[in-house]
Formats: C-alpha cells, sequence, structure tokens
C-alpha cells in the first residue's frame, strides 16, 4: 500500500513538473514570437525609411529635370521622354510603398505577409536588371542631345562631366538602397520562416 501511495506520489510531482514545463515553454514561445515580430517590424521600418527617401528624391527630379532640360532648349521628346520615365518610376515606387504600409507584422497572415512581401522583393532584384540598361541609354541620349543643341563647348563638357559624375555618384547611392531593401525583405521572410516553424 505504501509503494503505491509512493509511486502515486510521484506520478503527480512528474505531471506537476512537466505541468510547469509546458508553462515555461507556452510562455518562451510567446517571447519569442513576439521578439520576431518585433524585429520584422524594425525592419520594415527600415525598409520604409529607404523608400521614402527614394520618393522624395524622385518627387524632387520629376519637376526639376523637366523644367531643366527644357530650359536648355533639348528636344522635346527627350524632355517628355525623362519626365515619363521618372514619373514611372516614381509611380511604382509609392505603389510598393502604399503595399509595405498595409502589410500587419502584429496579427496579419504571415502566408500572405510573406507572399506580399516576397513579391517586392522580386520587383527591387528585377529592377536591377531594367534600371541598368534604361539609364545607360537615358544617359547617352542626354550626352548626345547636349551636344547637338549646345555644340561642342567648354560649358557643354563640363556640363555633360558633370552629369557623369553624378550620374555614377546616383547610380551607386541608388544601388545601395535597393540592396538594402532586398537585404531587409530577405531578413523578414527569414523571420517569418522562423514563426512558421514554431507554429
Amino acid at each position: 500500500m505504501e509503494n503505491n501511495t509512493f509511486i502515486s506520489h510521484e506520478l503527480e510531482e512528474m505531471r506537476s513538473q512537466i505541468s510547469l514545463l509546458k508553462d515555461k515553454l507556452e510562455k518562451q514561445t510567446i517571447i519569442n514570437d513576439q521578439h520576431i515580430r518585433r524585429s520584422m517590424k524594425s525592419n520594415m521600418s527600415e525598409i520604409n525609411r529607404t523608400i521614402l527617401a527614394s520618393i522624395i528624391a524622385g518627387a524632387f527630379a520629376l519637376p526639376y529635370c523637366t523644367w531643366f532640360f527644357w530650359s536648355q532648349g533639348l528636344s522635346t521628346i527627350f524632355v517628355v521622354a525623362t519626365a515619363v520615365m521618372l514619373a514611372v518610376c516614381l509611380g511604382l515606387t509609392i505603389a510598393k510603398q502604399v503595399t509595405l504600409k498595409r502589410l500587419d507584422f502584429s496579427s496579419g497572415n504571415l502566408v500572405e505577409v510573406a507572399e506580399k512581401l516576397g513579391g517586392i522583393k522580386k520587383h527591387y532584384q528585377d529592377w536591377i536588371k531594367i534600371a541598368i540598361p534604361m539609364v545607360l541609354i537615358w544617359f547617352s541620349w542626354l550626352i548626345y542631345e547636349m551636344l547637338s543643341t549646345l555644340g561642342v563647348s567648354p560649358m557643354t563638357m563640363g556640363f555633360c562631366t558633370g552629369a557623369v559624375l553624378g550620374g555614377l555618384i546616383g547610380g551607386f547611392v541608388g544601388m545601395r538602397m535597393n540592396k538594402k531593401v532586398i537585404t531587409k525583405t530577405t531578413e523578414i521572410l527569414s523571420q517569418i520562416k522562423d514563426l512558421q516553424k514554431g507554429e
């Protein structure tokens, strides 16, 4: 009888320990979940700031470049093509920003969030393949326009040199911003996978 009581007591003790362990694990899972979601929000804030900087630059470049090239007497087709190119780039960037703002990391469906985020990551990866040839063609056209409209002069050569240097600096900054968005979206997608494993 005493032996049965002892075994029963031991079993009760084990159940109690298992219950405590389960509680601790559940609390740990909740804390990990909250920590990962906070980290995801932090990464998303960085992405939003980076894209916002692109939008501000584009919103400035669109009217300024249109006015400047027009005032220099460059061809109407070049000025219109430049304005359209900048407007399309700005519009696409704003559209991606709006999509990102709608993502809910605190309680949203992670599958849906990952799908939309994956689409944004792909957009920025593909954008490099489109942007580099587009900018090279545009720069060549700009140099041609300047030389054919203003003629070969020290001022024109200075402008062309400045445009190339500005383009290289702008391209470097743009590529870094693009890479940052890709890196941060990759980190968030990895964090979503971690959360899904724990579910």
